[in-house]
């Protein structure tokens, strides 16, 4: 008998832990930038991302930047305007792939030659999360370092 009692326990424990875990994100478009301070300290970058869900999956996320003018710098090839290497255009899509790659925004892979654009992907990636959640299509606007 407590045996069964012991089973029966453990059976409603685990449905009760996959009920709660299996919280699913509604479709939708959210999105997150970093706050205009922020953006004049990255040289006037103002990085954003937005992930589109579907059937509580994943199904486009776009990583980028734009300066004052609304130019996006993944398509800033001249070196004058960004002079680091690699480009924009090779590290931001890398970063769309690792974010896609993994639903915790601490495990998101940095890309090498590219750690403060990582690190802004990671905290916009944290609150494109929280409004996800919340079901909230608004702009979370955030502050970053460096």
């Amino acid at each position: 008998m407590k045996k069964m009692m012991l089973f029966l326990l453990s059976a409603c424990m685990m449905l009760s832990l996959v009920a709660c875990g299996g919280s699913k994100i509604a479709d939708g478009t959210y999105s997150a930038e970093i706050s205009d301070a922020s953006a004049e300290a990255n040289h006037g970058w103002k990085d954003f991302l937005t992930i589109t869900y579907k059937d509580g999956e994943m199904v486009d996320v776009q990583f980028d930047a734009k300066d004052a003018d609304g130019n996006l710098k993944t398509e800033s090839t001249n070196p004058e305007n960004y002079p680091m290497d690699p480009q924009p255009s090779v590290w931001m899509p890398q970063l769309e792939e690792n974010i896609k790659a993994t639903s915790n925004p601490d495990k998101v892979a940095a890309v090498a030659g590219a750690t403060t654009g990582s690190n802004h992907a990671k905290e916009l990636y944290r609150a494109v999360l929280e409004k996800a959640k919340a079901g909230d299509t608004s702009v979370a606007v955030i502050d970053v370092e460096g």
